[in-house]
């Protein structure tokens, strides 16, 4: 793959996936690859697969089926079908488009994944009605994404900033951001409300440490979205089945 240094994009992606796949997507993929549960001949969907973390991954775990692989950038998917190598064509497939309208036809897919899906859609109920509809009967819809009480100190940081500088639309944001975030319980709920059944809501916490509030502001892995994000707590929920 030939680079153009100067592509504002694919500098994006580039420090995407060398700054916040390992020190962050990493943490959550972790546990969706653990909860997949993949039958024999699996078709698997990748609702936002970035620059290929976990699908590259799970296609490892696919013996005899195949992985397709979405994401709404193309500079991340030039990367990520870079990493995909020989089984680019053959087993994985990467196609450009939104999680949110999905160009499939009903009942096709055994499982759904999406590592992060709040990194690139806020439309949660878009996405659980597109994997319900796309799912075969007995799917499994794997998702991860922060619950509500992760990033508490970014949020009280922002919040002092916008505080200070009597920046009301950035306060807004913030606690639309803050407030947008499901409980356990809630989104238990909207799964429910889908038609999922057996819906299982895992939360777990991590942190990141830094030196200062300027060290984490200045990490490249809080550039790649403009939206408040952090560096503290961020818990998942995963693993309902149709």
């Amino acid at each position: 793959m030939t680079i153009n240094h100067h592509d504002a994009a694919l500098e994006q992606a580039l420090a995407y996936d060398a700054a916040f796949v390992p020190r962050f997507a990493h943490r959550f993929g972790e546990r969706l690859l653990l909860a997949l549960d993949l039958p024999p001949k699996a078709n698997v969907l990748d609702l936002v697969c970035r620059t290929g973390y976990p699908a590259v991954q799970v296609l490892d775990r696919v013996r005899d089926g195949r992985v397709i692989a979405l994401d709404q950038d193309g500079r991340f998917l030039e990367l990520a079908r870079a990493r995909a190598g020989t089984d680019l064509g053959r087993r994985i497939f990467f196609k450009q488009g939104p999680p949110t309208s999905l160009g499939f036809s009903d009942e096709i897919f055994t499982n759904v994944i999406g590592n992060l899906i709040d990194r690139v859609t806020a439309d949660r109920a878009a996405v659980l009605a597109e994997s319900a509809r796309v799912l075969r009967p007995g799917g499994q819809l794997a998702l991860t994404l922060p619950l509500r009480g992760s990033f508490l100190e970014v949020i009280d940081l922002l919040r002092e900033v916008a505080l200070r500088h009597d920046l009301g639309r950035l306060s807004e944001r913030v606690d639309q951001y803050a407030n947008a975030m499901p409980t356990v319980e809630s989104l238990g709920a909207e799964l429910e409300a889908q038609g999922f059944e057996r819906v299982s809501v895992d939360a777990w916490e991590f942190s990141l440490e830094y030196a200062s509030s300027g060290d984490l502001l200045s990490d490249p892995w809080c550039r790649p979205r403009r939206s408040p994000s952090g560096a503290r707590a961020p818990r998942r929920p995963i693993s309902p089945t149709r």
